[in-house]
């Protein structure tokens, strides 16, 4: 693991989360299915990261990993300073309870309540007193334009209301991080642009730090850092000792980030070269203009 040569202590203290080597790998009978094959990244407090992706690539499965409702098969994830990953389940619903808010792309709200009653549920249910409740949740509502909304049931409010409804909910306990999964994915462009303003909003007015994960590379664009995932491994991303990183999967196969094969010129196909400095991997446009110049230059010296 790379965090042994490195001192995670202080970089747990500069960063709201840490990430080290974290695999998931999902049994279904006799195959094994690889999600993610050993991330590392760090997220600031009071940081707005997105990380986009397209399905399947695991970025759904790391915001699990990262709010305890699954275990990794490797790796840790550190919330200032704590190791996440070794939480028994009561005191992974303690961390999510007190730490962590959700917004998914379906499913937040209880359809038989108002706003307002939706958004009062998680504290009552953390014990908050009713009078103390009422007022934070009628204070969130306003804050997401919805005060004129707050006894409406899910039913009676469009997409893009719900969903800052739903807002409203995560944050009801006053959690210190917010992680939102596909939040626009069945919302039009209209809307998205509401709902993503109102996650910026609240990351300024509240320093709430957020991680919202989407397809959408426009929807991504709305926070102050971008990671892309691609099966299972984050794009481009830089080993803190060894700089820019790239992954050979089980059958050989090697991500090399699309800013790294663009300065090399790579498109289908590389030649593979091994050195005593290691592997070298090359454009083989590049290497056929190389023969072509040595064996022109074979002629001349002949002639």
């Amino acid at each position: 693991m790379n965090n042994m040569s490195e001192n995670l202590e202080q970089i747990a203290k500069e960063n709201k989360i840490v990430v080290r080597d974290l695999m998931k790998v999902y049994r279904r009978g006799t195959k094994e299915v690889i999600a993610l094959r050993g991330i590392d990244f760090e997220v600031k407090p009071r940081e707005f990261l997105s990380i986009v992706g397209p399905s399947g690539s695991g970025k759904s499965t790391l915001l699990k990993l990262l709010g305890a409702l699954d275990k990794p098969t490797a790796g840790v994830v550190l919330y200032d300073g704590h190791n996440v990953t070794l939480l028994d389940d009561f005191r992974s619903i303690i961390y999510r309870r007190r730490q962590v808010g959700f917004v998914w792309q379906t499913g937040n709200l209880v359809p038989g309540l108002s706003a307002l009653k939706n958004v009062k549920l998680p504290m009552k249910l953390a014990g908050t007193s009713g009078q103390a409740a009422d007022e934070r949740a009628r204070t969130l509502l306003e804050t997401m334009g919805l005060e004129n909304r707050i006894q409406h049931k899910p039913h009676q409010l469009s997409g893009g209301e719900n969903q800052r409804v739903a807002i409203c909910v995560a944050l009801a306990n006053k959690p210190e991080l917010l992680l939102a999964d596909e939040v626009t994915g069945e919302l039009d462009t209209e809307t998205t642009e509401m709902v993503m303003e109102a996650l910026k909003r609240i990351n300024t007015d509240f320093e709430t730090t957020i991680i919202n994960v989407t397809h959408n590379p426009r929807v991504a664009q709305y926070a102050s850092r971008v990671l892309r995932i691609r099966d299972g491994l984050i794009e481009g991303q830089r080993h803190v000792l060894y700089g820019d990183i790239t992954e050979i999967d089980a059958k050989g196969r090697m991500v090399i980030p699309e800013t790294v094969r663009r300065l090399a010129g790579i498109e289908k196909r590389v030649v593979l070269k091994v050195t005593a400095q290691g592997l070298l991997v090359g454009p083989l446009e590049y290497e056929e203009q190389e023969q072509h110049s040595r064996s022109q230059d074979d002629q001349d010296t002949e002639t």
